[in-house]
């Protein structure tokens, strides 16, 4: 997003913190929409470790970004920032307020200040990753990480086995180390 782009209304915080309810008012105050910014809500059939706005709810205002994809689908954090500026684009050429309100962080930097330019992600790599930690345990590629790039072991708890993985995947395919392609 850029200081050119028109207004953006951000809701963010914990679960059950509000968020819903703040959304629904200033959107029916202002004539907003509210998109979804929580990682698990943009999956269907998923209702445990999201608070889904209710069908009432929903019927209220205009809601984007929720029950978007199975369950066995990947989505990424690029994949939401893709579909989220369309969304985003879409609401302000109706002349309307968009709303984003959810609890993935992730979600919202990716969308508010970008993605670092990485390589893609490789499905085999991931697979041989996780079956070394099969057979090792994660503080095996926890170990391997420090190795490649110590400060993004420090920043990465062991047990975020996602997160390691993609850190290892970047220092490997690109022959640097990740927190330096985050500096850039």
């Amino acid at each position: 997003m850029s200081e050119r782009d028109p207004l953006l209304v951000v809701i963010a915080g914990p679960t059950a913190g509000g968020k819903t309810a703040l959304a629904l008012a200033l959107a029916k105050k202002f004539g907003g929409e509210i998109v979804n910014c929580d990682s698990v809500a943009v999956y269907r059939e998923f209702f445990i470790g999201t608070a889904k706005p209710a069908a009432e709810e929903r019927a209220q205002v205009p809601h984007h970004l929720l029950d978007l994809v199975d369950p066995t689908e990947p989505f990424t954090a690029g994949d939401y920032v893709r579909v989220a500026r369309e969304v985003l684009n879409d609401i302000k050429s109706r002349n309307r307020l968009p709303i984003v309100a959810g609890g993935t962080g992730l979600y919202l930097r990716a969308l508010l200040e970008g993605l670092f330019a990485g390589p893609p992600r490789s499905d085999a790599m991931r697979s041989r990753l996780r079956a070394r930690t099969e057979e090792r345990g994660a503080e095996y590629l926890h170990r391997l990480l420090r190795r490649l790039d110590p400060p993004a072991a420090a920043a990465i708890h062991a047990n975020d086995l996602p997160k390691v993985i993609r850190a290892i995947e970047v220092c490997l395919s690109s022959k640097a180390r990740i927190t330096e392609l985050w500096k850039q």
